[in-house]
């Protein structure tokens, strides 16, 4: 089962009339969180749309490796239309999309996995709901069977309205104990409540796995480049899309082929476009070994931390009497 998520970063906060998205909350912005979130849950394919201060945020998020979608008309827009362009990228290799505004930045990853179990265990249900405190809450969870269905949905409801108009039963919301799921007033003093328990609950070690010859050269950035190549079939538009200058981008490709000996992007030169693109066979196994890999040294060293952080009495429990 594949999921992915799209998160919406386009436009200003319209209670606090300012731009948010990289606003600093303790040592991480609200952007940074939301993606924290959905990484620390497994979920690698994350489609990032933005539109006002596209530049500043695309930059800073850059090694985050998250697609940026822009919706350049979203001071004319609403937030479900930039929701549609995310979704519309996704749909076609996603089995499953979480879909959550970036200004619901403390929702935890076990409530990001609790959705994946409850759509599992509920074979009828559509969309999963998270909702705390008798409030309905985000990241919500979308079959993605229905994505063409929300996308075509015209009303003026935004995303309640497109999953309302699904068939009974299609809905599910779930209880969940993640008062941080809930979308809280927008103002940083109750931001501020949530912020001490996020950051015990997001903290946890980072592999960033790399390969190396005399110098590192695949890593991260080249693997979200390969694959957003393999998905829109241009160099061009997948440099864009990562957040990198074409040159630079055919600088890490070429650089890789190097190291490896073997070609992993068959280019086709022609066109406006500067021609098509594909990921090799050997590029693709040379990724699926990559991911593999990472999932194996990610699973020992959470294992491992999480011992560690117990035996030395560092989780913020108190210590026993």
């Amino acid at each position: 089962m594949k999921y992915g998520a799209v998160i919406i970063a386009a436009s200003m906060s319209t209670r606090m009339k300012k731009y948010k998205q990289l606003m600093n909350i303790s040592y991480a912005s609200i952007a940074e969180r939301v993606i924290v979130n959905f990484r620390r849950a497994g979920i690698k394919d994350i489609v990032l749309v933005t539109g006002h201060n596209a530049e500043q945020i695309e930059k800073s998020l850059k090694g985050f490796g998250v697609t940026f979608i822009r919706n350049n008309s979203y001071e004319s827009s609403e937030m479900f239309d930039s929701a549609k362009m995310g979704l519309k990228h996704i749909m076609s290799r996603c089995d499953r999309v979480f879909f959550c505004p970036v200004d619901v930045p403390f929702f935890t990853d076990q409530t990001v996995t609790y959705e994946m179990q409850m759509m599992d265990e509920n074979p009828s249900a559509r969309v999963i709901i998270p909702k705390c405190e008798g409030r309905n809450g985000h990241p919500i969870l979308i079959d993605g069977k229905i994505l063409p269905h929300i996308i075509a949905y015209n009303g003026d409801r935004g995303m309640r309205g497109a999953y309302r108009t699904l068939p009974e039963g299609s809905i599910l919301r779930i209880i969940v104990d993640d008062v941080g799921a809930v979308l809280p007033d927008d103002t940083l003093t109750d931001c501020q409540k949530l912020v001490d328990m996020h950051n015990e609950r997001i903290l946890h070690p980072e592999i960033k796995l790399t390969f190396a010859t005399t110098d590192r050269f695949f890593g991260p950035g080249s693997v979200g480049l390969l694959k957003e190549i393999d998905r829109v079939g241009n160099v061009r538009d997948a440099c864009e899309k990562c957040g990198f200058s074409y040159s630079k981008g055919w600088t890490i490709i070429k650089n890789c082929e190097e190291k490896f000996g073997y070609s992993i992007v068959e280019r086709q030169v022609g066109g406006q476009a500067g021609g098509s693109a594909r990921v090799t066979e050997k590029g693709k196994d040379m990724l699926a070994a990559y991911e593999e890999l990472e999932a194996e040294l990610k699973a020992v060293a959470e294992k491992k931390f999480r011992g560690l952080m117990k035996k030395y009495r560092l989780t913020g429990e108190e210590d026993p009497k």
